[in-house]
C-alpha cells in the first residue's frame, strides 16, 4: 500500500503538469486508521468543465471504482466535478475540481462546527499564481460540540420528537418496514443525538468531541444510558421495532429530563404522557387491526 507521501507527491505531479490546475488543497485531514486510508484534494482550476472528463483513469494507479458524486448529487457539488476513486492497493482518493470562487465560498470562512459527515480541515499544497489566501485549517472543529439549548429550542425538540415518534408508530402498526426504519434511524435518532449532545455538554461543562457520525457516544455516555441507546437499534422485525420505540421513549425521558433540570426548564411531561396515550390508542383504532405490529408499551 502506498504511503501518504507517495500519494501527495503523485497528485502534485499531475497538478504541476496540468496548466489548467492553478492550485491544490488537501482536505479532510483525517488521521490514518485501520481500514481507512483516504486522501481528499481540491484542484482549483481555470475551467471546471474541462474536468468533467475522466482525467484520472490511469495516472493515479490501478483504479477499481470511480464514483462521480457531482452527477448523482449536483445540488451538493455546485460548480464542481467530484471524482471519488478506489484503488487496488487499498487507497481511496477524492479529487474535487472547482473554480477559485467556489473554493473560497466553501473553504474560505471560519467555522467552529459544521453539520457534515467529515469535518472541513484543509491545507494548501500548491498555488501557482499565489492567488489563494492562507486558508489552512489544520484543527478539526466539526465534531466539537459546545451548544447550550435555549428554552425554545429545547421545547421545540421535545415537540418534534413526539411528532416523529407518532409517525414511527403509525408505520410500525401498518408494518411498513422501510418507512418505519427510516423514521427510527433518521428522524428519531437525529433528535435523540441532539438531546444527548446537550446532555453531555452540560455534564462536562466544556466542548465535547462527539466524533464523526457520533462515533464517540459509547465512550462519552454513562454506561446505563448507552446500553439503553443500543436498544434503539432493532432488526427488521416490527415487534423489535416496538422494543426500540420503548427504549427511545425511556432514553428521551431520562436525558431530556436531565437537560431540563440543568437548564432550569420545565420538561413537558404532560405532552409526553398524552402522546404515549395517543400512540397506545392508535393500536385500537379501526385503521390498525387489533394486535397488528405489536404494542408500543408492551
Amino acid at each position: 500500500m502506498r504511503n501518504e507521501r507517495e500519494i501527495i507527491d503523485r497528485v502534485l505531479q499531475i497538478a504541476i503538469r496540468d496548466d489548467g490546475v492553478r492550485a491544490v488543497v488537501r482536505t479532510e485531514l483525517l488521521p490514518v486508521r485501520e481500514y481507512l486510508h483516504a486522501y481528499s484534494f481540491v484542484f482549483v482550476v481555470r475551467n471546471v468543465d474541462d474536468y468533467d472528463r475522466d482525467i484520472f483513469e490511469s495516472c493515479l494507479g490501478e483504479r477499481i471504482l470511480l464514483f462521480r458524486a457531482d452527477r448523482n448529487y449536483p445540488e451538493m457539488f455546485p460548480d464542481t466535478k467530484a471524482h471519488l476513486m478506489v484503488f487496488r492497493d487499498g487507497i481511496t482518493i477524492t479529487v474535487n475540481a472547482m473554480s477559485r470562487d467556489t473554493f473560497l465560498a466553501k473553504y474560505g470562512g471560519s467555522r467552529a462546527q459544521e453539520d457534515v459527515w467529515i469535518g472541513e480541515t484543509y491545507q494548501k499544497l500548491l498555488d501557482k499564481d499565489d492567488a489563494l489566501p492562507m486558508v489552512d485549517r489544520l484543527v478539526e472543529g466539526q465534531t466539537l460540540f459546545a451548544e447550550l439549548p435555549s428554552e425554545a429550542a429545547f421545547l421545540g425538540a421535545c415537540d418534534e420528537f413526539w411528532w416523529v415518534m407518532k409517525t414511527l408508530a403509525e408505520y410500525t402498526l401498518r408494518e411498513e418496514l422501510p418507512a418505519a426504519m427510516y423514521y427510527l434511524n433518521v428522524s428519531v435518532r437525529s433528535l435523540l443525538n441532539r438531546m444527548l449532545h446537550w446532555h453531555l455538554y452540560l455534564q462536562s461543562g466544556k466542548p465535547i468531541d462527539v466524533g464523526i457520525l457520533d462515533s464517540n457516544l459509547e465512550k462519552l455516555l454513562e454506561e446505563t444510558l448507552f446500553l439503553l441507546y443500543r436498544k434503539t437499534y432493532p432488526d427488521a422485525d416490527c415487534g423489535h421495532i416496538w422494543e426500540a420505540f420503548r427504549a427511545a421513549s425511556e432514553l428521551w425521558h431520562r436525558v431530556a429530563g436531565m437537560v431540563a433540570e440543568r437548564r432550569g426548564f420545565q420538561y413537558p411531561s404532560a405532552a409526553e404522557e398524552n402522546m404515549l396515550e395517543f400512540i397506545r390508542n392508535l393500536k385500537h383504532s379501526p385503521a390498525f387491526p387489533s394486535g397488528e405490529g405489536g404494542s408500543p408499551q408492551g
